[in-house]
């Protein structure tokens, strides 16, 4: 029983994908993973074509923030109480694709005659964590446990 080892798993806050220490330990996130769960299955509350709201970020009109900030911010739109509708979801990364959602410039160059250079806008994931389903019906976000009663 001696030679046999029984890797212990410990629970961090931040949103990692799960890891080997090097002292055997297996390092996984809460907010992937259900804890003291035994198959550590990351599982996502939402699905494609949910439609979400921004549930934390920055407030879209703030007086502090200077005018190139609120540009880039702008351009971005990833400010709290933006609502989009899910594209896709990554449950291993414990993020989703928002429409509309945290757009980032994405620059292409030309390969050898093959297609053209430019400049071309595009969503990106974020952390399922920081949306959450929104009720069109009632004009506010819900919880996922609700989604039955709410009928989405």
């Amino acid at each position: 029983m001696e030679g046999k080892k029984h890797r212990e798993v410990r629970y961090t806050k931040a949103p990692k994908k799960a890891k080997v220490k090097e002292d055997g330990h297996v390092l996984v996130s809460e907010a992937l993973h259900k804890h003291g769960a035994r198959n550590l299955v990351p599982k996502s509350h939402l699905k494609r074509g949910d439609t979400v709201m921004l549930m934390n970020g920055p407030k879209k009109e703030d007086k502090k923030r200077e005018a190139d900030d609120t540009r880039r911010m702008n351009e971005r739109n990833a400010y709290k109480g933006t609502i989009g509708k899910v594209l896709a979801v990554y449950p291993k990364e414990g993020k989703v694709l928002i429409e509309g959602v945290n757009m980032m410039t994405h620059f292409i160059k030309s390969k050898a005659g093959m297609g053209e250079s430019g400049i071309v806008r595009k969503e990106v994931a974020i952390f399922a964590s920081r949306v959450m389903l929104f009720d069109t019906e009632k004009k506010r976000p819900v919880r996922s446990e609700k989604r039955k009663e709410a009928g989405l």
